[in-house]
């Protein structure tokens, strides 16, 4: 089980990563963030629901992601990384909540992180 949550944490990085740069680029340069399914991932990241504590999500996922990569790696036992990934999957279904019902809008790069982030919850347990 554990290559597939350091497999899942290397995929969440890079969404993540990839999602803050595609964000980036968009607001310096107006070129328009590319959605896998058509929706609107400009709206959905640039809201206000993109930040928490002042924080950007995504920035608040690749940290996530690599403390999880450099545990699985290490074995460093970090504060109960079951309750870790309890929490980011929790947020994800809140996030999504947010997408169906407050935007009604979707991005696919934060649909690819809700699922990762419940996939790693499921083989933590």
């Amino acid at each position: 089980m554990t290559i597939i949550i350091f497999i899942l944490s290397v995929l969440g990085f890079s969404n993540a990563f990839y999602l803050y740069w595609q964000h980036k680029r968009e607001v310096n340069t107006g070129q328009k963030m590319f959605c896998l399914i058509g929706g609107d991932c400009g709206a959905v990241v640039g809201s206000k629901y993109g930040k928490t504590f002042g924080i950007k999500n995504e920035i608040i996922g690749m940290i996530y992601y690599a403390l999880l990569g450099i545990y699985i790696l290490t074995g460093i036992v970090l504060p109960p990384i079951k309750i870790i990934a309890g929490v980011a999957a929790l947020f994800s279904l809140y996030l999504l909540y947010i997408q169906v019902v407050v935007l009604k809008k979707f991005c696919s790069w934060c649909l690819i992180a809700i699922a990762i982030n419940l996939l790693i919850f499921y083989f933590l347990k």
